[in-house]
């Protein structure tokens, strides 16, 4: 009795193992794209890379490079206003004068993106304080994009922002877009205290898309008027932007030379290269994202993570 139940046990743990590795060998492939921006040794932008100088890894196993390209690649762009930042003169905020130096500047910015860089890709533009609200739908056209936002005002129904409503659901209106690159331009003011309570969740999902985002903020002193430090404010955005491969830029580090914040971006923009392979992780359940350069001396910025939304 006692040898018949063992090899019984004996049977059904080889069965199990088989079964086990022929799931394994038929695990679900699924096609992804990210994004990465790369620098050599000398801190500059590479922009002449071989696919035989890439190495990506997935959960630490590597995956084979299936294609690669440049600033060719279709891209859907999402620009996104705080709309504390959209006042006009004649307002008041809440018994105040406003400076609306701060509304020009973020207009003619966005103008400056869509007339030298963005050219016919497309586009939607949205504004947002406790919930987003999209002035433009997707479209092609740049004169429309730039009219979306000329037409924008204050007119604020809510004492309060919630950064973290408006970028879930602009990840959310993203996800299913057929472009391979998917970039989100955010001017914003400061970081509100209820998404700074939600800075993790934020991250995880801002790491696991598929979006690049590039934050422009207008504060004059990063923390005021939200009851936040400086030094959490000024963490928040860096972060969210860092966990996309995608950066912060203070407006006023740039106060004398404006036109050097499109620039910038642009340069990281038109550098960044997309990277396409067949990725095994689950989908709720992104796997570790490493991209390696062999070229001495450089360095990769890219995801963290395997993007969750897989096209």
């Amino acid at each position: 009795m006692f040898v018949f139940v063992w090899r019984s046990v004996f049977v059904f743990a080889c069965c199990a193992l088989i079964l086990s590795a022929q799931a394994g060998a038929f695990a679900q492939k699924n096609p992804v794209f990210v994004t990465a921006s790369l620098t050599d040794r000398r801190g500059l932008f590479i922009e002449d890379l071989d696919s035989q100088e890439i190495q990506i890894l997935e959960g630490g196993q590597p995956r084979r490079l299936e294609f690669i390209a440049r600033e060719e690649v279709p891209t859907v762009y999402g620009i996104l206003f705080d709309r504390d930042l959209l006042q006009e003169e004649s307002n008041q905020r809440w018994g105040s004068r406003l400076d609306v130096s701060n509304t020009n500047a973020a207009k003619n910015l966005a103008y400056q993106l869509i007339d030298k860089y963005v050219g016919r890709q497309t586009v939607w533009v949205g504004v947002y304080d406790r919930e987003l609200q999209v002035t433009l739908d997707f479209s092609t056209d740049g004169f429309r994009s730039k009219e979306a936002i000329q037409h924008m005002s204050g007119g604020r129904t809510n004492r309060e922002t919630f950064l973290y409503s408006a970028l879930y659901s602009s990840v959310m209106r993203m996800k299913d877009r057929n472009e391979k690159r998917r970039v989100l331009l955010l001017f914003l003011n400061l970081v509100d205290s209820e998404t700074a309570s939600k800075l993790k969740p934020l991250k995880n999902l801002l790491s696991s898309s598929n979006v690049e985002l590039f934050i422009v903020t207008f504060a004059s002193q990063l923390g005021s008027g939200t009851g936040l430090n400086s030094s959490l404010s000024r963490s928040a955005l860096n972060e969210l932007a860092q966990a996309t491969a995608g950066e912060m830029f203070l407006a006023g580090d740039y106060r004398d030379h404006p036109d050097d914040v499109t620039q910038h971006i642009y340069n990281q923009l038109r550098t960044f290269y997309t990277f396409g392979f067949e990725s095994e992780s689950a989908s709720d359940a992104p796997a570790k994202l490493t991209i390696r350069c062999t070229r001495p001396g450089s360095k990769v910025k890219c995801h963290p993570t395997v993007p969750v939304v897989l096209r």
